[in-house]
């Protein structure tokens, strides 16, 4: 019989953060957390849960993705911006400008995870999000690692492409000319 209460106490904040991660809304990540914990303890009635921790990790991803997936689906549905801000704290004050830029960023991400294929996004989050090794997202998943390493690879060109724009913007001298003005077009 699992204790659910320990489980809850020592896995708890671990798996909220991970939904917290992901979702970057503490009403989102509240639902995410105690769905996640409800299907795992509807599956603990069906088979035993070898590791619960692990199972709650995945089922926690699996529900903040199919938010974001819902969210974005409700922002095409109502052209609506969604003008979210984490509420993190910061080890240094950072600048207006770099607060916003960082709140883009992890808008564009969300965005973006919501376009990759449920197992590319899933095994991405787990790997570069919640720091899972290759092993333990192939045991999760019940793949090869490396199938694991395809996965997070193309997802990381998918991410790439959709998130350029950024890296292309931090670049030294991006968009200006020898001068240092703009690059003039030419038709």
């Amino acid at each position: 019989m699992i204790d659910w209460d320990e489980i809850v106490d020592r896995d708890g904040p671990a798996v909220w953060r991970a939904c917290w991660r992901l979702l970057g809304n503490r009403a989102d990540a509240d639902e995410a957390f105690q769905e996640a914990f409800v299907a795992a303890y509807e599956l603990s009635k069906r088979q035993v849960l070898a590791s619960p921790r692990a199972v709650l990790q995945h089922l926690a991803t699996a529900r903040s993705i199919d938010r974001l997936r819902a969210r974005q689906r409700h922002r095409k549905r109502h052209e609506a911006v969604d003008d979210e801000r984490l509420n993190e704290e910061s080890a240094g004050d950072p600048s207006p400008r770099q607060h916003a830029e960082a709140a883009e960023l992890r808008g564009e991400l969300r965005q973006a995870l919501t376009a990759l294929p449920a197992r590319q996004a899933e095994a991405f989050v787990l790997h570069a999000i919640e720091g899972w090794a290759y092993t333990e997202i192939a045991e999760r998943l019940g793949l090869t690692v490396d199938h694991v390493g395809v996965l997070i690879h193309r997802a990381r060109a998918k991410l790439k492409v959709s998130l350029g724009h950024f890296a292309r913007a931090k670049e030294p001298g991006a968009g200006d000319g020898p001068s240092g003005r703009p690059a003039r077009t030419t038709r």
